[in-house]
């Protein structure tokens, strides 16, 4: 009976040897994959000629220093990357560093022919212990934006003006064009925001904002609920409006509304107009979408 057991455990060891040793990694390093995926992912390797744990311990060493690399690498806001902000703050520093600490290990593999390993390494861009829950003092008391910009805060008269402004824009297009009223008014609420900016050069980073076309902020990471900033960032970013709709059902959202960009401004800033501005306060007046980050970049 023993004998028997043993030789079931054996083969279950083999069987997961080799389930292991056919898993593939992929690296996820440039911005885009990594928000899209939300984490960045890397595989170091050990040189040939050493032991099972020393060949593992190199390559953890090298899988390590590619993970500082390509974090460094990631926008954090404008021009500035993460490797930027470590240079000018050393809150950041200390943060990045401590948090490069808990990466965890995906999986490794040892090749005997060759005796070198390779070892996969992981940090979450979002969720429980990643980048946002790390940053995310210096996120709500607004260290990480250089250049202040005041809020959007329509007036009444703003608000008549983008309602007779979409109205005639739809009446001339045939395009549909979010309602703007009063939030009680609204027959049909919107409850998330695809902000479509193919075309221009805007690249996801871990601030982002959206703007009017006069330099005032529609959304950025105050208006985001602590809890939902650790678990969506600044919203999501996929190349495919079938996905970016998923993505915010996901998130809640059964009607989502579609503004498209007029213009991009330090890579990470969408603008958009004055009047599909005050569609997006009306609606988030009613629905919340700011606060609860259910809002999705489209990327080109």
């Amino acid at each position: 009976m023993m004998k028997k057991r043993l030789m079931i455990v054996g083969l279950c060891i083999g069987l997961i040897g080799t389930a292991w040793a056919q898993e593939e990694w992929k690296p996820v390093t440039d911005s885009a994959s990594v928000f899209q995926e939300g984490y960045v992912q890397v595989i170091g390797m050990s040189e040939e000629g050493q032991s099972r744990y020393k060949a593992k311990r190199a390559a953890q060493v090298v899988a390590q220093r590619d993970l500082l690399e390509a974090l460094q690498g990631l926008t954090l806001t404008g021009a500035t990357s993460v490797g930027d902000g470590m240079l000018e703050s050393d809150e950041i520093k200390t943060s990045v560093e401590g948090f490069l600490k808990g990466a965890m290990m995906c999986g490794w593999k040892y090749y005997p022919d060759q005796r070198y390993a390779e070892v996969c390494m992981r940090v979450n861009i979002r969720g429980r212990g990643s980048v946002y829950e790390t940053l995310l003092p210096l996120v709500q008391e607004d260290r990480l934006i250089k250049e202040k910009k005041p809020a959007y805060a329509p007036t009444p008269q703003d608000i008549t003006e983008a309602k007779t402004n979409l109205e005639a824009k739809a009446a001339e297009t045939g395009e549909p064009k979010p309602e703007v009223a009063p939030p009680t008014e609204l027959k049909n609420p919107h409850d998330g925001l695809i902000v479509d900016a193919r075309g221009f050069q805007f690249r996801p980073a871990l601030v982002n904002r959206i703007l009017t076309e006069k330099e005032q902020v529609v959304f950025d990471p105050s208006k985001i609920l602590s809890n939902v900033l650790v678990e969506r960032g600044c919203g999501g970013f996929t190349t495919d409006d079938g996905k970016a709709k998923a993505l915010l059902e996901n998130w809640g959202s059964k009607n989502p509304m579609l503004i498209r960009c007029v213009d991009v401004a330090n890579y990470t800033e969408a603008k958009i107009s004055q009047d599909d501005a005050a569609a997006v306060f009306v609606h988030d007046q009613k629905s919340n979408i700011l606060a609860q980050a259910r809002v999705v970049f489209l990327l080109q």
